[in-house]
């Protein structure tokens, strides 16, 4: 339907942000309908009892016949497979966004699948945690952060209103940037991040890790998070992420060299930076979070 009340939705791939998705909907339009996608049914069932989903599917075709919405929610690498699926049997009206951490691949494989100027429009939701699947689902897991809207000049506005509006719903703030931009923002501060804490992870040896207490717990945790998912990211946005990691190589290398100066002043300078930035950004960024960034 083109406005008004959703009356049917359909995620596909439901785990941790497709569950939430799900609840978080459920929650604001009672009487809704929600239809599962997914790969195994005994996963689907369970989401099916636990209340998660009104129906459970193991083809997108048959979910989507009857459907407002459709969010895209399985790994990045598996959408055009679902769009592909889909597209001919998708009502006219119907908008098909998604949660994706990447976007440049995932728009042109949208346009090309459903056309430009579509029923597509991007939309990454900063919110998620490392922990995997539907049981850890949560109707408020969105309240308070921010959702990246990425159209393309080919994406009708009404559409793009459409998506900022199905977020602020579920009580994001909602962000506009091209799906260029997006990703190599991304590529800084989620995408590198997840990449030092796996490195991170592996870096001790076994004999350390007994000694290991809360920061390296802290520094780790996104090691934790879905490695299907985060080989897909690295994939599809394997350009900014290579230019972070340029990045990285340069700022690991002036710091050794302030080490290996033993430079004093400068060490402490720099970490004073840094314990500025972070102590601002948490101020202006996330103080009314109740969720951590993806």
């Amino acid at each position: 339907m083109a406005s008004g009340k959703l009356k049917h939705v359909t995620i596909v791939g439901v785990g941790l942000l497709g569950g939430s998705a799900a609840l978080a909907l459920k929650a604001c339009h009672p009487g809704l309908h929600v239809a599962g996608v997914g790969r195994r049914r005994e996963s689907l069932d369970a989401a099916a009892a636990a209340g998660t989903l009104d129906s459970a599917h193991l083809d997108a075709a048959e979910a989507v016949a009857h459907t407002d919405l459709v969010i895209l929610a399985t790994p990045v690498g598996a959408f055009e497979r679902h769009l592909r699926a889909m597209a001919p049997h998708l009502p006219a009206g119907a908008m098909v966004t998604d949660v994706g951490s990447t976007k440049a691949s995932v728009v042109r494989a949208a346009e090309r699948v459903l056309g430009r100027g579509g029923p597509f429009v991007g939309s990454h939701p900063m919110a998620g945690s490392e922990r995997k699947g539907v049981a850890f689902a949560r109707a408020d897991l969105f309240d308070g952060a921010t959702c990246i809207v990425t159209p393309t000049r080919h994406t009708p506005p009404k559409l793009v209103a459409r998506a900022e509006a199905l977020w602020q719903s579920l009580g994001m703030r909602t962000l506009r940037l091209a799906p260029a931009a997006h990703d190599r923002a991304v590529a800084r501060v989620s995408h590198l991040p997840h990449a030092l804490a796996a490195l991170l992870m592996m870096l001790p040896g076994d004999a350390d890790l007994p000694v290991a207490a809360t920061g390296f717990r802290d520094a780790t945790r996104l090691a934790g998070g879905d490695p299907e998912m985060w080989r897909d990211i690295f994939l599809t946005n394997r350009v900014a992420v290579l230019d972070a990691l340029d990045r990285m190589d340069r700022s690991l290398a002036d710091f050794r060299k302030l080490v290996d100066d033993a430079d004093a002043d400068g060490i402490e300078k720099f970490l004073a930076r840094a314990k500025a930035r972070r102590d601002d950004t948490v101020a202006r960024t996330f103080s009314d979070r109740r969720v951590a960034m993806e």
